[in-house]
């Protein structure tokens, strides 16, 4: 079996989905100085989800957040890539540290064969949010690596038949220093020195395999 793990935000489309949606249904308010103080290493990511969980539960329904993620963009090549890689016999496989909801969304538009999402959101029988439950797993650098390596193991696939793209953010350097990697033009010094394949398109990465 061969497998490619890719990230999702910043890898497949462009930015990042939390923006379309943390200021909307009750959360402007203290979005921003929120924020500002994770990405200072004030408060912790915990934190940041039971904040949004109280302004979100019960006043928006999962439609209202499906309305807004929709409303995103692929990269260049994006759809070329997944296309290819399923030809060429590779099962799909993202690990996101975005929403759940999002990844369902775009793969109805590119379709992935699993999706493992760090936030997963949950909504009562009425369709209305009432929680986020997050998977450190798939989030974290070294942990992101080991979960990946377990699902290689479980699938029976040898490493060297499998392959990363991503490298838009750090907590990806681990799976990529691990795996046969791709990256389109990465910023980061890190993802630079560990990144097999630097690429200027998405769809590069099928003249490599």
């Amino acid at each position: 079996m061969k497998i490619a793990f890719l990230d999702l935000e910043g890898t497949l489309t462009k930015g990042e989905c939390w923006s379309n949606i943390k200021d909307k249904f009750g959360a402007e308010e203290f979005a921003e100085e929120y924020q500002k103080l994770y990405d200072e290493g004030k408060i912790g990511y915990e934190e940041w989800r039971r904040k949004l969980v109280e302004a979100w539960a019960g006043k928006a329904a999962k439609q209202q957040f499906i309305d807004e993620l929709k409303n995103y963009e692929l990269l260049p090549g994006a759809k070329e890539l997944i296309d290819g890689l399923k030809k060429k016999g590779f099962k799909v496989i993202i690990i996101t540290g975005g929403p759940d909801i999002f990844a369902e969304i775009v793969s109805e538009e590119l379709g992935f064969d699993e999706i493992y999402a760090a936030n997963e959101f949950l909504f009562d029988e009425n369709g209305f949010f009432v929680d986020i439950k997050t998977h450190e797993e798939y989030r974290r650098g070294e942990g992101k690596v080991k979960f990946v390596k377990e699902i290689i193991d479980k699938k029976a696939a040898d490493i060297k038949d499998c392959i990363a793209i991503g490298g838009d953010d750090i907590n990806d350097y681990w799976m990529m220093k691990e795996l046969t990697s791709f990256a389109v033009n990465p910023h980061l010094r890190q993802i630079q020195e560990v990144v097999d394949h630097n690429i200027n398109k998405l769809d590069e990465v099928l003249d490599f395999i």
